[in-house]
Order: structure tokens, then sequence, then C-alpha cells
């Protein structure tokens, strides 16, 4: 067995090592307590003996840096009584004590029983750390089963063998399986609420244009109720995710563009104002559309593209329904802005939609739904050009609240499909 001998100061230490090789102990250096850690480190030795007549707080700092950084059997020598208060040894795992002048063969006897309970005290920190480990993989994988039964419809057996299969193909433990599609469905669920945010704030402009032209009018204010509940609720659920970094920051501006807005929409006289609610509307769009692609790069899930640009698909509907409200009800430069935004935001659903029909993640219930909202844009469609020539425009703009809102009922069914795609979680 290497010893390594220490003691409050150098000569202490050095003392002892004749004293202890009539019994065949190997000495591997000796030092001052204040290097014990450092010397520990550099020379490895197998256990540690400490000369400490009176146990000063440096003494103790040093033991107990060692328990915590490189720990040893550590045998104390001397002094003649322990203290009364025992806690500080115990934190420093001090395995054995010999009271007095040392003698070879007690040292010897000594450190061989030391070693013995450091190995046992070793063993069972490894007991325990696999015992927590194995409760804390049991936790993940309940989830994770959890997870797996309500948005894939499996029994508890199927999701169990679902997380099974997928950590034997990918070599990794179940724990760790079931941990990752946990932390994929929350950075998925992030990027859907965030997502939402760029939809609600255009859903709200377009139920207050139905209502300035009473169209709609139980339903624009129905509608108007429901977005900003679902916006408070969702920026509730991100604060509560602790995000740092761009994310945070994102975040920040999301919360800091709201309140402006919720306030102008709880005005009883804003629909003479549409087109300030429209600014700060976009305001909020903007925002909310940097925080969903900080939270797409901080997760790094290549599917949360997919339920990104998705998720944008509910916003664009909502936003063409308002660019055309408000292009028949402002004047001039106002409304030939409102008209020129409009065909910009059919021409990037349309190039999102023919995407998302040709992304490799896909299934059949996913491409019947695709089919669906191929049939509403085109009724949408319909009635955007119905509304920009004056053709009948309260049945347009009727036309236009029923569309948009059937789209973003398909797109809604749609990001949750990606969201809890098989693949997706699994990754």
């Amino acid at each position: 067995m290497t010893l390594l001998l220490a003691a409050p100061d150098l000569a202490t230490a050095q003392a002892l090592e004749p004293l202890l090789r009539p019994a065949g102990l190997t000495v591997c250096g000796s030092c001052e307590c204040r290097n014990l850690v450092r010397e520990v480190v550099r020379l490895a030795p197998e256990a540690v003996a400490v000369q400490a007549d009176t146990l000063d707080p440096e003494t103790l700092a040093a033991l107990q840096l060692l328990a915590q950084t490189a720990p040893r059997p550590l045998l104390l020598l001397g002094p003649d009584r322990l203290p009364d208060d025992l806690g500080p040894l115990l934190q420093a795992q001090v395995q054995a004590w010999l009271p007095g002048p040392p003698q070879p063969q007690a040292v010897a006897d000594a450190l061989r029983w030391a070693s013995l309970r450091f190995a046992q005290a070793q063993r069972q920190q490894t007991e325990l750390q696999a015992a927590a480990t194995r409760l804390d993989e049991r936790k993940w994988v309940d989830r994770a089963k959890g997870v797996l039964m309500q948005h894939q419809q499996l029994s508890e057996e199927q999701a169990f063998a679902v997380l099974r299969t997928a950590s034997m193909h990918a070599n990794l433990r179940l724990g760790e399986v079931s941990r990752g599609l946990i932390e994929a469905a929350q950075a998925a669920e992030a990027v859907n609420r965030a997502g939402q945010l760029r939809m609600l704030s255009q859903r709200l402009v377009k139920a207050l244009a139905l209502r300035a032209i009473d169209v709609e009018r139980h339903r624009a204010d129905e509608w108007l109720a429901d977005s900003v509940q679902r916006v408070k609720a969702a920026l509730e659920m991100l604060a509560g995710l602790g995000l740092r970094g761009p994310a945070a920051e994102r975040l920040q501006a999301v919360q800091v563009a709201w309140p402006a807005l919720e306030a102008l929409v709880a005005d009883s006289a804003v629909t003479s104002h549409l087109a300030q609610v429209d600014a700060l509307a976009e305001q909020l769009l903007d925002a909310a559309d940097a925080l969903t692609a900080a939270l797409e790069h901080a997760s790094a899930r290549p599917h949360l593209h997919v339920v990104n640009v998705c998720g944008r698909q509910r916003m664009l509907p909502q936003r063409l329904a308002k660019q055309a409200l408000l292009a028949g009800q402002l004047q001039g430069a106002a409304a030939d802005a409102q008209a020129g935004a409009a065909v910009q935001a059919m021409h990037g659903f349309e190039q999102a939609l023919v995407w998302l029909e040709q992304a490799p993640l896909s299934t059949a219930e996913i491409r019947a739904v695709q089919a669906r909202a191929r049939g509403q844009w085109q009724r949408m469609l319909d009635a955007v050009r119905r509304a920009a020539a004056g053709i009948e425009p309260h049945e347009a703009a009727r036309q236009l609240a029923r569309e948009s809102e059937a789209l973003l009922a398909s797109f809604e069914e749609l990001t949750a499909l990606y969201q809890h795609s098989m693949q997706g979680l699994l990754g």
C-alpha cells in the first residue's frame, strides 16, 4: 500500500516516515495539509495518513476538500481525544483514528481497517447512485409512456415496447431514450406555443376588422376573446420554461409588445383605429417569429423546423384575411399596402404548403389533413379575389372569416400531428 503522509507542517510529516518503515509501509511522499489535495492528485497514493495534534480549521478544510475532490482511505493520527463535534470529521470521511504517538504496527492495522471501510463506503455510494439512477430513469420512462399513450393511442405495454425498441436501435439506456423523448416533446410544445402567438396577433386584427363592418359580429367577438385568452396562456407557459440566452431575450420582447396591443384591443372604440392596432400586432408578430426561431435553434432537433413551418401556416390565412379586410376599409396608400402585402402572404402560404406536402415527415393522417387544407385554401383564395374585386363584399368577408378559421383548425391539427409524430419524438 502506497501512503502519503501529511501534517500542518512539512517537518512533522517527514518525521513520520522512518517511524512507519518497520511496518513495511511504502511512503510515496510527505506534505503540509494545505497542499494535501494537490499532492494526492500528483502522487496518486492508495491511502493518506494525517498527523495533527489539534484539528484546526485549516486542517479540517483540507480533509473535507480531499473527500470532495480526490477521496482516499484516510487515517487520522492524534489528537489524544476527538472533539465533541464529530460532524466535520464525518464530512471529511475519516475512516480510522489512532490517538497518541504512532506505533508502526498499529498504524498498519488502522490503515488496513480504513481501506476496508473506504471500500465499503464506495460500494454503498455506487449502489445508492445506481438506485437513484434507476428511480430517475423509471420516472422518465413513465412520463415517456404517458406521452406515447396520449398522442399515439397506444396501450401502456405498446408504449413501453416502442421505447425499448428505440433503446436497442439507438444503443442507449431506456431512461436516456425516454428523457430525450420528453425533452423533444417539451421543445416542440414551446415552438408550437410561440408560433401560436404569430397567428393570434393577426387573428385579433381580423376579428376587429369584421366587427368594424358588422360581419360575423358574434363570432368575431368570440374569436377576439379566445385570442386574448390564448395569448395570455401561451405567455404564461413560455415564461414558466426558464428560458436562457437568446430565447429569453426574444421572450422578453414578446412580453413587452403584448400589453399595448391588449390595452388597445380592450378599447370599445378600437374599430376606428384599425391601422394603429395593426401596427402593434405587427410588432407582436415580429417578436413572436424571432422567439419561435430562437427556440427551434436552441433545441437543434430537425423535426422542429417542420413544426415551425406548419405552425406558421396557421398565421398566414389569418394575416391574408386581415389584409383583404383592411384593404377594403382603409384609404389610399394604407389600403394599397395591405393589398400588396396580401399577395406576399398568398405566395408564402403556397410555397410552404408545397414544402410540407413534400416533407419526409409524413403519415397517411398527415396527408389527409394536407389534402383537406388544400381545398380550404382554394376557397380562401376565391374569397380574397371576390373581396379585391368588390363582388358582394359582405359575403366575401363572411367567406374570408369562415375559410380562415377552417384553415386554422386544419393547421392546428396538422401542427399537433407533426409535434407528436413518432419520428420526431424519437429522433
